[in-house]
This record gives C-alpha cells, structure tokens and sequence, in this order.
C-alpha cells in the first residue's frame, strides 16, 4: 500500500528534557543573545522564577508577575508598554499556558525571542498559536486566536521535577488539553502521517501515567512520561491546528470565563464521539492508544479516564450557566471551519447538553 501524498512543515526549535534542566535556563538564555531579559511568571511558579532570576543575574531588566487565563488585551497591553519601557530583547517564561500566552503576547509585537519553561501539560510553547481575548466587533469577551512564527519560543526546557507541585486538580484537566492536542492532531487541517505517530505517541504516553500522576504526586518518572507527551502534543498542534473540540473550548472559556483545562476534561469526550461517525478507523486507533477495553470506544475511555482521576465531567460543574448553551453552540458553529463531520448549531447544542448534564458519550 502507497503512502498518500502529504505536506509537513516542522516548526523550528530547541528542545531540551530531563530532570534538573532547569539548571540550564542561565546558558540556554544566552543563546537567544539577551542582555536585557524579560521574566514572566505566574503565582504558582514564584519560586521556580526566583531561581532562575538568580541564574540570569544582571541579565534581568524586568519581572512580570501578573497573568491572567485567555490573555486580556488590557493585560497584554501593559505588560507591553512595561516591556519597551524596560527595552526587553528577550523573554523566559515560567508557569503554565497564560504565561506562555502573555510572553506570545509581546513577542508578537516586539520581535524578541522566547524561552519557556513549562511546569503544566499545556503544550502551547510548542506552537505558533496565539490568543487574546477582549472586544472584538462589540462583542466584550471574544477569544480571538492567531498563528505567526515570531511567537513560538525559541527554546523550551522541559523539567518534570518543576511539575511535582501541580495538584491533582490541576494535573488532570492540564493533561486532558495535551490530550484534546493530540486527537485533533488526527484530523485537522495539515494532518499528515508524521503527525499522527506522534499524536499517537503523545495519546499512549498520558494515557499510560496520568492516573498515577494524580495518585502519587511526586512520582517523577510519571510525570516525565506525561511531561513528554505534552510535548508531543504541543508538536502535533503546533503542525496543524484545531477542530471543534478547541473552538468550543476557546468559546466557552473566552465568553464564560471558565478555566480552559477543565473545560479540555469535560469536553474533549463529547467532541470525539461528535466526530467519531467521520473518522472511525482514528477513533479506534485513539482508543488502542488510551489501551481501551474491546469494545469501549474512544469516546467512553476519555470519558471513564476522566472520572477516575477525579477531573470535570459536565459543565454544569463548572458553574456554566445553562442559558448560555445556544450562544455557545452559535459561536462555536460561527468558529469552527475544520472539521472532519460538518458542524449546525443544533447539533453542537445537542452536544454541549450531554457535556451540560455530564452524559457517557453514547
């Protein structure tokens, strides 16, 4: 059998994965060049920063503390103004997506390079991919996402030992949005065979350590394992783009203002049988993946892999107000233009009801 024609375009980057990398952060940095270093952070991460701002020295020319989930163009833009006021040449990032987002934020304006140093499963510091969200044609909280080259960092190092820390109400729903990355990797636009290995890879990896993550916290070698598939899920993602499972999220996180993880955990299992009709021989291959039982489809894994490591399961339980399903459904629909089964606003509305009341995808 042939392989089907194809195009692949690898994004560029350093990669470097291993416990105690974050020793490396100081030379990494140096590469990029930067003598005037911008270093973003979220709360969570404080310590991890204070570290590597001891290792950048009088490289430091400002610290950025303050970031927000879905990045608000407000807050992008006076972390913009503080960055030229500071004439930052570089970016190391510390924390989880909305820092990487807010450093995204600046490199796209102000040309710098970026190293991140991720310490949750979100994956976008493997990709191109930017968001902001704020007005946008009078509406107040739309999410609006974009691709560019200037924004993927530069370098990424990878630690499984900064990950220990996350809670298990974090681990979760972080690795379900590697997952989410993953799946859609399969079919959205730019899917190619490359890919797919990875993805698939990526899927096996989280699949195969993230229960025990959630139980024993500080096993190291589990979270290298979903560590690294993250990794493979921000390169999948990174390669192609999103479907309607991250077009819903995106809708529902920018609009509602739900934390974007959990919303991955509640949706993805819905969004995967919604497609699963259109791709059936990819959802019997997601669920070999996941190590599924025979005749449990990939659908009910994620769902059942979700419930029992404790993550979201309906939106309901994420306080989304039931009158705002149909405004979702419209957006979502409104958004949504890859997509390997056509998507109608009554049926995503129907779709976003079972994830509402927290149904087994059927």
């Amino acid at each position: 059998m042939s392989t089907a024609p194809f195009t692949y375009d690898a994004n560029p980057g350093r990669v470097v994965f291993g416990i105690g990398s974050l020793a490396r952060v100081g030379e990494e940095s140096a590469r990029l060049g930067g003598r005037r270093v911008l270093v973003i952070t979220d709360a969570e991460a404080k310590a991890i920063a204070d570290a590597v701002v001891e290792q950048l020295g009088d490289r430091v020319a400002l610290v950025w503390d303050e970031v927000a989930q879905h990045v608000p163009i407000e807050l992008a833009e006076r972390a913009r103004a503080a960055a030229t006021a500071a004439a930052i040449d570089s970016i190391v990032c510390i924390g989880g997506g909305s820092s990487t987002g807010l450093a995204k934020a600046i490199a796209l304006t102000h040309g710098v390079p970026v190293l991140a140093v991720p310490t949750t499963y979100a994956g976008s510091e493997m990709t191109p991919i930017y968001g902001l969200t704020g007005p946008s044609g009078g509406d107040t909280s739309r999410k609006a996402t974009g691709k560019d080259p200037i924004v993927q960092p530069r370098i990424v190092i990878y630690d499984p030992e900064l990950t220990v820390g996350l809670p298990a109400a974090v681990t979760g729903p972080s690795a379900f949005n590697a997952l989410a990355h993953c799946v859609e990797a399969l079919y959205a636009a730019g899917a190619n065979p490359v890919i797919t290995l990875l993805a698939l890879d990526g899927i096996a990896a989280i699949g195969r350590s993230i229960t025990t993550c959630v139980r024993e916290p500080a096993n190291v070698d589990a979270r290298s394992d979903v560590l690294y598939g993250a990794y493979l899920a921000g390169v999948s993602l990174g390669a192609t783009g999103t479907a309607l499972h991250h077009k819903c999220c995106h809708v529902l996180g920018g609009t509602f203002h739900l934390v974007h993880g959990e919303v991955n955990a509640v949706i993805l299992p819905h969004a995967v049988a919604y497609n699963a009709p259109a791709v059936p021989e990819l959802m019997v291959k997601v669920g070999t993946a996941l190590g599924a039982p025979a005749g449990v489809s990939a659908a009910r894994a994620l769902f059942d892999l979700a419930a029992s490591i404790g993550a979201p399961s309906s939106l309901k339980a994420l306080s989304m107000p039931h009158e705002g399903l149909d405004d979702a459904a419209a957006r979502t629909v409104a958004d949504t233009t890859v997509n390997p089964r056509p998507v109608n606003v009554a049926s995503v509305r129907a779709m976003l009801e079972d994830a509402y009341e927290g149904r087994r995808p059927a």
